[in-house]
């Protein structure tokens, strides 16, 4: 009766899980910015190595005081019938010299700070890239939807043509040229097929999904649109000495003056104490005790190495931190410098030279209808708002590119925060 019972439970439980909806990503209709920054933190594999790397350090410190494990032995004389035939078992304890511990703990203390801002600064990474691929397909389905209006247009002129040609108001040349200019078109909106697809399938490499799983028919909500954000250039650059990537290099230097003191004790002697247990043939009616210290005779040889070393560790290091600097000061000039290049173009388009290219192209469109001007110029007229176009989301693509960029400089994120 029970086992029925169970059989029917199971049963049932089978079947809700068919019903019930998965959290497959190929499920997913819809995908905007923080949707890919939560994947991406669930399967970027270098991200979770790191994170799996703080783990592994933070336990190496807890085994870092230079306590080994105790030896338990057993000794025995007299195997051949000798006169003596003493037996005896004890505990040895093997510990390194205090303060020698103490060194190395710290520097597996500091180690392990690095490992959490290297885990931060990784993270960050991996929040830039995304946030950068998800910019480039944003641009890359506006580009689409000019150059499909860039189609419409040319649609357009050509059928003004093939009107103007029927009443004898233009030749069969305007419309050549029309039919050509649509083909182009046509092509140059296939090729913005391409490069979206290109840019989709990079944001998902960067999420860190599977081919398998990846989808044609996901929506991206979010879009490109300008806002104006005004950062000074000396609140990015003095911010430079807080990235995790700095303060990593200063731990790395701490953790390796830690490894040149932990070094220099080693000059200090080890200790080892041993209990036992002695047995002169009437059973273990002796305790014994043995203390020992271990002398580093030959420390030109070993220690001493070992303390050039660990120096020169230390020295390299040293370097290592104004290297990053200089590296990352750099960085950031430059990403400032993109960032108020690119706000300037936008400005520019948005106060001056959008109303007026969109204004030519339509006096143009109807002066042609009219016969008043010749196709050279709705042409001209058409390239000069198409580029206009182009070079607005370029500008504006680069100038969320460098926001993402200089994210790394400011305490808050600037783009694509919500």
């Amino acid at each position: 009766m029970m086992l029925g019972e169970v059989k029917k439970i199971l049963f049932v439980l089978v079947l809700v899980s068919l019903f019930l909806p998965t959290a497959s990503f190929s499920q997913i209709s819809e995908l905007s910015v923080q949707d890919a920054l939560q994947k991406a933190f669930e399967n970027n594999p270098e991200l979770n190595r790191m994170e799996q790397e703080v783990q592994v350090r933070s336990m190496e410190h807890r085994m870092a005081w230079g306590v080994e494990s105790p030896e338990l032995y057993y000794f025995k004389e007299g195997l051949d019938g000798d006169l003596f035939s003493e037996q005896r078992w004890g505990v040895s304890q093997t510990i390194a010299f205090p303060l020698r511990g103490y060194y190395q703990n710290q520097k597996a203390r500091t180690e392990t700070r690095v490992a959490d801002l290297e885990f931060e600064a990784t993270k960050k990474s991996v929040r830039a890239s995304v946030k950068s691929a998800y910019t480039e397909l944003a641009y890359a389905i506006k580009f689409v939807q000019i150059k499909e209006q860039e189609v419409g247009l040319a649609l357009e002129l050509k059928e003004i043509a093939e009107a103007r040609l029927e009443v004898g108001e233009s030749t069969e040349l305007d419309l050549i040229q029309a039919e050509i200019q649509l083909t182009n078109a046509e092509n140059e909106l296939n090729r913005a097929e391409d490069e979206k697809n290109r840019s989709r399938y990079a944001l998902f490499t960067a999420i860190g999904l599977d081919p398998e799983q990846q989808q044609y028919g996901i929506n991206y909500p979010d879009t490109l649109s300008f806002f104006d954000v005004q950062i000074s250039q000396d609140l990015v650059m003095q911010n430079v000495s807080e990235l995790p990537e700095v303060q990593s290099t200063v731990s790395q230097s701490d953790a390796a003056l830690r490894g040149v003191q932990a070094a220099r004790s080693s000059y200090l002697p080890d200790l080892r104490i041993n209990y036992y247990r002695q047995d002169f043939g009437a059973g273990y009616d002796f305790n014994g005790f043995e203390v020992g210290i271990s002398v580093p005779l030959w420390f030109g040889m070993n220690e001493s190495r070992n303390v050039k070393q660990a120096r020169a560790i230390h020295r390299q290091k040293e370097w290592s931190v104004n290297e990053t600097v200089l590296s990352l000061k750099q960085q950031a000039e430059n990403a400032w410098h993109s960032y108020e290049t690119s706000r300037k173009s936008i400005i520019s388009f948005r106060d001056f030279i959008q109303d007026r290219s969109e204004s030519l192209l339509e006096l143009t469109q109807e002066g042609y209808r009219m016969g008043e001007l010749d196709l050279l110029r709705v042409l001209e007229a058409q390239r000069t708002y198409l580029n206009g176009q182009q070079q607005y989301y370029e500008s504006l693509r680069n100038y969320y590119l460098q926001l993402i960029e200089l994210e790394r400089y400011l305490p808050n994120e600037l783009v694509f925060s919500e």
